[in-house]
C-alpha cells in the first residue's frame, strides 16, 4: 500500500483517518499543525509543523517517504501579517495571498496543486473512509415529506448559486424561505443563530419545520473540505426546531452513523442523503 501523509488540522477527522489506515494496514505518517491538531496524533508516527513552515512540512513528508497526502481537519484562517514563515513559505507568500483573496476554496486548491507539484498524489478523506461516506436514502427511520423535499431543493439551489462567491457549503430553508446561509462562522453557529429566529419563520422542537442542507460546492476540489456531520449536528439542528438534515449521497461523511440514526429518530427528525441531480429537477 502507498504510504499516506496526513496533514492534520483540528477536530476528530484526522484521527479517524489514521485509525482507518491502521485497520487496513496502510502505512501512514501524520503532520500535526501546531495549535490546531489534537495531541492524540502522537499515538502514530508523526511530526509537528507550524502553519507558516511549509518547507518544514514538505521535508517531513519526504523524509517519511510518503507517496499520497491528505489535507484534513479545519484550520483557522491566519493573520498573514503575523504568520512566521520559513524560507519556502516566504517564497510562496505572494501566491498564497493571491489565492486567499479569492476565498478558502481557492486557497485550499492552491495547496493541493502545490503538493502535486512536489510529487505527491493528493487524495480525499473519502478514499480512505469509504464506509463513512453517506449512502443514498434516509439514515434512520424517518424520511422527508413533500414540503421538506422542496426545502432541500431550495437549499441545494442556494449553495450552488453562492459557489462563485466561495461562501459556504450549507443553507437552511423552511417552507420556501431561506433562513440562513453558512459563511465563516461554520455550520454549528449557523444552526445556533437559526434557533434565535422568531418561531413564526422556523420550526420548534414541538412542531418541526425546515431543513439544514449541506453539500459540496460545484467548483470545489472534493479531495479537501468535504462536508461532514455527526451527532452534534443532529443535536444542534434539533434544538433549532428543524425537521431534518439533508446531505449529498457520496458527497458527505457521516460519523457514528448508527448513533446519528438513533438520535434523529429519538428527536423525530430525518437525516437524508439525496442523489446528486441537476439543481431544479425534482428528486
Amino acid at each position: 500500500m502507498r504510504k499516506l501523509g496526513i496533514i492534520a488540522g483540528s477536530g476528530p477527522v484526522p484521527l479517524k483517518l489514521a485509525e482507518a489506515c491502521t485497520a487496513t494496514g496502510r502505512p501512514l505518517y501524520v503532520i500535526g499543525i501546531e495549535g490546531e491538531a489534537r495531541t492524540d496524533i502522537e499515538a502514530y508516527d508523526h511530526g509537528w509543523s507550524r502553519l507558516g513552515a511549509i518547507g518544514n512540512a514538505l521535508e517531513l513528508l519526504k523524509k517519511a517517504e510518503c507517496e499520497d497526502v491528505c489535507i484534513i481537519g479545519p484550520v483557522k484562517r491566519p493573520d498573514f501579517s503575523k504568520l512566521k514563515l520559513d524560507w519556502t513559505g516566504t517564497k510562496l507568500l505572494p501566491r498564497v495571498l493571491n489565492a486567499a483573496r479569492k476565498g478558502d476554496d481557492a486557497l485550499l486548491s492552491f495547496f493541493v496543486r502545490w503538493m502535486e507539484e512536489q510529487g505527491f498524489a493528493v487524495v480525499g478523506a473519502e478514499d480512505v473512509l469509504g464506509d463513512l461516506v453517506a449512502p443514498e436514502g434516509a439514515i434512520g427511520a424517518i424520511s422527508p415529506g413533500e414540503t421538506a423535499l422542496k426545502d432541500i431543493e431550495l437549499g441545494k439551489q442556494v449553495v450552488h448559486a453562492l459557489d462563485n462567491l466561495d461562501v459556504g457549503q450549507g443553507a437552511i430553508a423552511c417552507d420556501g424561505l431561506v433562513l440562513a446561509v453558512e459563511a465563516a462562522e461554520g455550520t454549528d453557529e449557523m444552526l445556533r443563530r437559526t434557533g434565535e429566529l422568531p418561531t413564526t419563520v422556523r420550526g420548534t422542537p414541538e412542531k418541526r419545520r425546515g431543513v439544514l442542507v449541506k453539500l459540496p460546492k460545484p467548483s470545489q476540489d472534493r479531495r479537501v473540505d468535504l462536508p461532514m456531520m455527526g451527532t452534534k449536528t443532529v443535536e444542534l439542528a434539533a434544538a433549532s426546531g428543524l425537521a431534518g438534515i439533508a446531505i449529498e449521497a457520496g458527497g458527505a461523511i457521516v460519523f457514528d452513523r448508527s448513533e446519528v440514526a438513533r438520535l434523529a429518530d429519538e428527536m423525530g427528525m430525518f437525516v437524508y442523503a439525496f442523489s446528486k441531480t441537476t439543481v431544479g429537477q425534482p428528486e
